[in-house]
């Protein structure tokens, strides 16, 4: 039996009026009520853990019980006899045990309940007035159970109030004389039977199979319901004489005991087989005891058929010698460990099971292990989310930081130039000096302008979401086609030869990805060499759920070394406006429409025979 089985039968038993005493195969007591503790005069901590030959008066006594009580394992039948005890402060008292094996569901003996009544007075009382007629009598009047004699001729000789109780409705009809058949008959009649109702077709069958279980006590005691919900325990003993001793035990109490473990046994199974978990108990040398319906199926055989079997060869190669050593570095004092465990499964899917492993020690001896399974693939997921969102958040702030700085730098840069311009106009206009008045007059106009197209830039920049929302599959040879048809005067100006591949669709914002592939088409031709007509390539290349989109010119080219800064906002490595003229705000765009649609752009910097641009968007050609 196991620690949490005793802890449920003690709780049952602590209410019990009786001395109650729960033990182990070997005689140990692994309980005790609290009318054992006082009956004994013992601490329960003094009683627990110890021989329950240590209540006995002698060895004789003791042995005398272990002779009664020597049960087979599976039987579930009660004995009973009168022993003499020992109380811890020396005195001797005799009480009456019954006692009962406690059997689990598949018939391994656990150990014994047993409940000593002191029957001390009644014997004393037996001996004083042993020779006097009413002696008998007395003496069983006191016993809780019924009791009485047949003659040969089964007519009932002595009873006692408590047989004549157990007779129901027809116990004040009792009379000596009555044959065993006709009590039997008597109480049939009053429907104490509930295995036998009255005009029922089983009640013959019924009442003739008790009649010959009284006329042959083979030793198998008898339990069945009685009454109004009672239980009733039947012996029945022949003398030599030819009499029969019929003794009539209310179990009701143990009874319902049984019943309630039964159920608990009941509950836990139906427990384990719902709950989503993975649940398997394991012998001490790493064998399956029991799995539930959940487990089987993950491991993908019967339940039944994994009984038995080697728990390593059911765990994947990689993990065994892993849970083999966990299994055996737990102890008492540190029962349980958890562990994670990823497995692919047949669909390329990862599942992640976080097992928690509790070894169950008796006596501090390894009982067995308990090992329950818990999917929690979605919560890693939800974990690997909101790690990629935190390390978005953090490059967005990164990103914020640096926006911050350069829009805040290049937007004063004009409003210094007017400062400046302002201030000498004010002196000169002072001094009478009029001469460079329009000089810093085109000043002013010149900074005014240039506060203008940056604040519309950035107007532009801030207009593009992080997300998009509303997707569609978007043709890439029509947002070509698109994108040269509006760049076309400038094309036709500078002279140059737009050369495009086959290109996929994909899912986006069509309008965005024609401000891409116009920002990168028309710095291809605005950064162009000197008296060279500028060419720009554009083909895809598809890798799986990734298309790259490249860009590829004959013009000036980038240095590497500003590969990543010229996706700045206002970023420019040419500061002659006269010659590319700009807000520096085209790449910046672009990188934040690839960003939006879950990609990123980049510069080839392997490419030396003038800029390579490389978009990555992912390849979500299918509707969700």
């Amino acid at each position: 039996m196991t620690a949490t089985q005793a802890d449920f039968v003690q709780a049952i038993y602590d209410v019990f009026p009786s001395p109650v005493i729960f033990v182990d195969a070997d005689r140990i007591v692994l309980s005790v009520n609290a009318a054992a503790i006082e009956q004994f005069g013992y601490a329960a901590d003094d009683m627990i853990g110890g021989s329950i030959q240590r209540l006995y008066a002698s060895d004789h006594d003791f042995e005398a019980a272990l002779f009664r009580n020597a049960a087979e394992p599976g039987n579930t039948q009660f004995s009973e006899g009168i022993y003499r005890y020992r109380r811890s402060n020396g005195t001797v008292f005799t009480a009456r045990l019954r006692v009962t094996p406690v059997v689990d569901a598949d018939g391994t003996a656990r150990g014994f309940a047993g409940i000593v009544h002191d029957i001390s007075d009644y014997l004393e009382l037996y001996r004083e007035r042993r020779k006097a007629s009413e002696i008998l009598d007395t003496a069983l009047q006191a016993i809780p159970e019924g009791f009485a004699i047949f003659d040969a001729d089964e007519r009932i000789i002595v009873y006692n109030d408590a047989y004549k109780r157990i007779c129901g409705a027809a116990g004040p009809h009792l009379k000596i004389g009555m044959t065993a058949e006709e009590i039997m008959l008597a109480v049939y009649e009053v429907g104490y039977y509930p295995n036998a109702p009255v005009g029922s077709p089983q009640a013959k069958a019924w009442l003739e199979g008790r009649m010959r279980a009284f006329r042959n006590p083979g030793g198998d005691n008898q339990i069945f319901e009685y009454g109004d919900g009672r239980w009733l325990r039947i012996e029945d003993l022949k003398t030599q004489d030819g009499n029969t001793v019929a003794l009539r035990i209310d179990v009701t109490d143990l009874k319902r005991a049984e019943i309630a473990l039964d159920r608990q046994r009941l509950e836990y199974y139906t427990l384990v087989q719902n709950i989503p978990d993975f649940i398997c108990r394991i012998s001490a040398d790493l064998r399956y005891t029991f799995v539930n319906d959940r487990y089987a199926r993950f491991v993908g055989m019967a339940a039944d058929d994994l009984i038995g079997q080697s728990l390593p060869d059911y765990v994947p190669a990689t993990d065994r010698e892993s849970l083999v050593t966990t299994l055996k570095s737990l102890s008492v004092e540190a029962p349980l460990a958890t562990r994670e465990q990823r497995r692919k499964l047949s669909d390329g899917s990862d599942l992640w099971l976080l097992w928690s492993n509790i070894a169950v020690f008796d006596g501090g001896k390894l009982a067995e292990y308990v090992t329950v399974g818990r999917d929690i693939t979605e919560l890693k997921q939800q974990q690997q989310r909101i790690a990629q969102q935190s390390a978005e958040l953090q490059r967005k702030n990164e990103a914020l930081n640096q926006f911050t700085g350069t829009v805040s730098h290049d937007l004063k840069a004009p409003l210094r130039h007017m400062s400046m311009f302002s201030d000498m106009i004010v002196e000169d206009v002072g001094s009478g000096n009029h001469e460079e008045l329009p000089v810093y007059a085109g000043h002013l106009r010149q900074s005014a302008r240039r506060m203008d197209q940056l604040i519309d830039s950035l107007l532009d920049y801030a207009q593009i979401a992080d997300e998009i929302g509303s997707w569609q599959i978007v043709s890439l040879t029509d947002v070509i086609a698109d994108t040269i048809l509006t760049l076309d005067s400038f094309i036709q100006e500078a002279g140059a030869s737009i050369a495009v591949s086959a290109l996929p669709q994909l899912k986006g914002d069509p309008e965005l990805l024609k401000r891409l592939c116009q920002n990168l088409i028309g710095n291809a031709i605005k950064y162009r060499r000197e008296d060279v007509k500028p060419v720009v390539r554009i083909y895809a290349e598809t890798d799986g759920d990734t298309v790259r989109l490249i860009f590829e010119d004959n013009g000036i080219g980038v240095d590497p070394r500003f590969s990543r800064k010229i996706f700045d906002v206002f970023q420019r490595l040419h500061r002659d406006e006269s010659i590319y003229p700009g807000t520096g705000i085209g790449l910046a765009l672009a990188k934040r429409i690839a960003e939006s649609h879950g990609g990123s752009i980049a510069l080839d910097t392997a490419f030396t025979h003038g800029a390579r641009f490389v978009v990555t968007l992912p390849n979500q050609s299918h509707a969700p």
